[in-house]
């Protein structure tokens, strides 16, 4: 947790206070480059993870039902009650705000790459090296976010969305967890799993470490690793369309795909796509729903 606190808040108060040093450095770049690093290492950590790649040949279709119908409960969700609440700004950008640079094909694309290329290499030559991705992700991702707080903190009206919103901003992780669930206990039900399984797998909301250990423990393995796979699945999902979701369904409902993610590995992807000043609301959103995944999953496993 403080690898993800401290070079955010480092890079936001070194913005702050020295605006002309911060100018000079290439930021955007080193923040780029580091993202694709991050990718790579991700894809590296999952070729590497002897669960993974045993339970992607019969658990992974499964998984990726899952994965769907959570990123589209969610995503439908927000949606939903952005146009219901105009606050939230889902249905557009606020003119006052500075736009994203646009995200294209190409840009998923190369993500995508970057994903593939280093699962191919932690299932081949990296084999075995799951400590040292894991690791490695840890420090990758904290370079990363220090740019996204120097981004921060050049930028003097960035938490002003935030700000504006009020307390109807409970409604965006609100609005993930409802999506999720109810997703969730759909994919259960088309898989022939009851719909108690169905909202414990979809309440790891994306962090599949914490949610597959607790469903392993309360459960059953079988169940421990579909969340595992379906959580992974969700994380890769959301690396890939959130710049997408940016552009059509708008910025707040870009921080609906990466759940609890959205606090860290999907944090700079949504800053990305859908502009700075929306990263205090994808921390925000994240950090609730990762204080939310052991309340629900014990609450659905309570009730078989």
């Amino acid at each position: 947790m403080w690898m993800i606190i401290l070079p955010l808040v480092f890079g936001y108060i070194l913005a702050a206070w020295k605006p002309k040093l911060v100018k000079k450095l290439p930021v955007e770049a080193i923040a780029n480059a580091s993202l694709l690093l991050l990718l790579l290492v991700m894809g590296g950590r999952l070729g590497a993870d002897p669960q993974v790649v045993a339970g992607l040949a019969s658990l992974g279709g499964r998984a990726l039902v899952f994965a769907g119908a959570t990123t589209g409960g969610s995503l439908v969700a927000v949606f939903l009650l952005g146009r219901a609440f105009s606050s939230l700004g889902a249905g557009g950008r606020s003119s006052s705000s500075p736009a994203a640079a646009p995200p294209d094909l190409g840009q998923t694309l190369v993500m995508l790459a970057a994903v593939l290329a280093g699962f191919f290499l932690g299932l081949t030559v990296a084999r075995g090296m799951l400590p040292f991705f894991t690791q490695a992700a840890v420090w990758v991702l904290g370079l990363l976010l220090l740019g996204v707080g120097l981004e921060l903190g050049g930028a003097s009206r960035a938490f002003a969305p935030l700000r504006q919103m009020g307390p109807v901003v409970v409604l965006v992780p609100l609005g993930i967890i409802l999506g999720s669930i109810l997703g969730g206990i759909g994919a259960a039900r088309l898989l022939g799993l009851s719909w108690q399984e169905g909202g414990a797998t979809a309440s790891g909301f994306g962090w599949y470490s914490l949610s597959s250990v607790l469903i392993t423990e309360l459960h059953s393995p079988l169940l421990g690793a579909l969340a595992f796979l379906a959580n992974v699945f969700r994380e890769l999902l959301a690396v890939l369309i959130t710049p997408l979701v940016a552009r059509r369904l708008g910025p707040v409902a870009a921080v609906a795909p990466g759940g609890a993610t959205a606090m860290d590995v999907l944090l700079p992807i949504i800053t990305r796509g859908a502009g700075r000043e929306y990263a205090p609301l994808a921390f925000f959103s994240g950090a609730l729903l990762s204080l939310a995944v052991p309340v629900f999953v014990n609450i659905f496993l309570s009730l078989i």
